[in-house]
């Protein structure tokens, strides 16, 4: 008797790949014979409910990676057993890399992307110790757009490593912040907050890494938007924020002299009507969004054709592989070294 076959209909897996699937295992685990016959097509469509068609393509799929052979009158017969298959599947999975690197390409990714996310996921099959990293802002919203943009690792952590977020002010208030650092084999800090971090733990750098920030592709594209002779005031916390709002309004060729920088404790509502404004940039949790007195000013602001936006910005791709090839030195240094002893 033919063993069961499974579907779903629910399933992001295509039926014919989950009939090709399930038979190939059963013929690499010797549940299929070399010379045992296939159901018919008609047979195997009416019994899973779904096309004769459907079930055509998967046939012809294992007849193409070498697993079985049509021949009329015959049906479809078992060819080779699992040792035997070595070849085809090689051929297959060359096959599947080639179609997978071409589409990784076309969505933009580079080689070195490419090849990180590779290694990665090569290495969750080792089951190696967990490695321990720590993601450090003094912005609540920063850090989540943080832990979003991490969010590719996340078949990781569940085998190699885990990853938790901190607020620098939650860092110093650990009760031995300096045993709980040495807890992390790496600290990642965005270019704005890594300064703060190497001033509480001058001691532990080696195991920091700044991660450089870029504008998002959002916020270039309104800025690009503007007349480069737009008058705008911009509000920071930091001077690395201010000086990368900065640069960024410089390399896109706005009128530097129509731009007006504050820090976020010299700027109050009367400051909106000041030289003709036209633009209010600010970071997340500037007082324009979070201060209750600004609240009118703010809306006379915008009928009067004023725009208030929110300058945003991510962990650039360039620190993103550094990070990648941090981790994975640090879970080769893990599969290097012995494991510990009993006690």
């Amino acid at each position: 008797m033919f063993p069961q076959i499974n579907i779903s209909k629910k399933s992001s897996v295509s039926i014919t790949n989950q009939i090709y699937d399930q038979i190939l295992k059963m013929i690499i685990h010797g549940r299929l014979e070399p010379g045992e016959k296939l159901p018919p097509e008609r047979d195997l469509a009416l019994n899973l409910g779904i096309s004769r068609g459907t079930v055509r393509r998967a046939y012809e799929k294992l007849e193409h990676s070498g697993a079985i052979i049509t021949r009329k009158g015959s049906g479809s017969l078992v060819l080779k057993n699992g040792h035997l298959l070595e070849e085809s599947q090689k051929k297959e999975a060359a096959e599947i890399i080639s179609n997978t690197f071409s589409r990784l390409y076309a969505m933009g990714l580079s080689e070195k992307e490419i090849l990180n996310l590779v290694n990665l996921r090569a290495s969750t099959q080792n089951n190696i110790q967990n490695i321990n990293i720590m993601v450090v802002s003094n912005n609540h919203e920063v850090l989540s757009q943080l832990e979003n943009q991490f969010s590719y690792l996340a078949p990781y952590p569940l085998v190699n490593f885990s990853m938790s977020y901190f607020t620098i002010d939650s860092v110093s208030r650990f009760s031995e912040p300096m045993q709980t650092m040495l807890r992390y084999d790496l600290i990642i800090a965005s270019s704005i907050d890594y300064p703060a971090m190497v001033e509480m733990f001058p001691d532990h750098t080696s195991r920091m890494i700044e991660a450089n920030i870029s504008p998002r592709t959002s916020t270039l594209r309104f800025l690009a938007s503007l007349p480069r002779d737009t008058k705008m005031n911009i509000i920071y916390r930091t001077t690395v924020f201010r000086d990368m709002v900065y640069r960024t309004l410089k390399y896109l060729d706005f009128n530097t002299n129509n731009l007006y920088f504050y820090s976020e404790f010299d700027y109050n509502p009367v400051n909106h009507g000041d030289n003709g404004i036209k633009v209010i940039l600010n970071f997340n949790e500037s007082p324009v969004y979070v201060d209750p007195s600004f609240k009118e000013k703010n809306g006379v602001f915008i009928k009067e054709g004023g725009i208030i936006y929110q300058f945003e910005y991510r962990i650039n791709r360039e620190a993103l592989l550094r990070i990648e090839d941090r981790i994975q030195d640090l879970l080769r240094q893990a599969m290097s070294e012995p494991p510990m002893k009993p006690f």
